[in-house]
């Protein structure tokens, strides 16, 4: 480790990650590992010491990032995180007792970030779990049949002109059943008059007795007259948008080539103008 000089760490801070973890990973023993996890751990001491360089630390300081990791990632093996909380605090108060307080703050919270956070990870590696084969399941999933193409749809403005028409046609049969119902059916309900079984009726008596019946007829009569009357202006009404939505469709303006509205499509939109030359006697 005495080979891992302040010029050294700058150069190999200057490296890319795979040459810089091989150049950085010389200037230390690894007694720790002999499988994959050697690879781990030097990547992690190197991740630490580079991220020490990033944050402005003096080289000497990153250099003792470095050991401290280096010394870290044997022991996150069976700790829980009060446990590795002391074991980082014990750490770097120890390694690393003279950094500023900014300096001190940025490293202690990468650490205990990377750890806490990789923490089942790291223990996995450090227990050996890297030998360990692993078993893939695989999940299939289905997923619903894709629809068809639509062999024939149908245009927004379409349905909306037959979505209007049907409405109409509909208002316009249940209007006109109500009006065959009414002219059907007895327009006024007579009823019953007293009329005397013993005396004699006389013409007074009998004009009386018709005024009463059609006075009681008077109100039926005016309101079924009302009724019709009514029915036949929603027809009408009815007839009239039926007809006007119809036209609208035969009339409605068509673009041209050229850009412009015509309201006629067998009309051009420009017409040429031919002038008429002035008759001669």
């Amino acid at each position: 480790m005495d080979s891992l000089t302040e010029s050294e760490i700058a150069q190999i801070a200057t490296n890319q990650r795979e040459a810089g973890v091989q150049r950085l990973s010389c200037h230390f023993s690894w007694p720790e590992f002999c499988d994959e996890r050697r690879r781990l751990h030097q990547e992690f001491v190197y991740d630490v010491a580079m991220f020490a360089a990033a944050r402005g630390f003096a080289w000497p300081y990153v250099i003792r990032a470095a050991v401290t990791a280096k010394g870290i990632f044997p022991q996150l093996d069976g700790l829980d995180v009060p446990k590795l909380l002391s074991l980082l605090k014990d750490v770097l108060s120890e390694c690393l007792p003279n950094l500023t307080s900014v300096h001190q703050h940025e490293f202690t919270q990468f650490i205990t970030d990377t750890c806490i956070t990789r923490r089942r990870l790291f223990q996995a590696v450090v227990s050996g779990a890297a030998n360990t084969s692993i078993v893939q399941l695989h999940l299939e999933v289905q997923l619903p049949p894709t629809p068809c193409p639509l062999a024939k749809g149908t245009d927004l403005h379409e349905w909306e002109h037959q979505r209007h028409q049907a409405e109409l046609t509909s208002m316009l049969r249940l209007k006109e059943e109500k009006l065959k119902v009414l002219r059907h059916w007895s327009r006024v309900t007579l009823t019953e008059v007293d009329v005397p079984d013993d005396d004699e009726l006389d013409k007074e008596a009998v004009v009386g007795l018709v005024r009463a019946a059609v006075r009681a007829t008077e109100g039926q009569m005016l309101a079924s007259l009302t009724q019709e009357a009514s029915l036949l202006s929603d027809i009408l009404q009815l007839k009239l948008q039926k007809a006007a939505l119809t036209t609208g469709r035969l009339h409605n303006p068509v673009p041209s080539s050229t850009g412009h509205i015509s309201s006629h499509p067998d009309t051009p939109a420009n017409p040429s103008r031919t002038k008429q030359k002035p008759k001669q006697d």
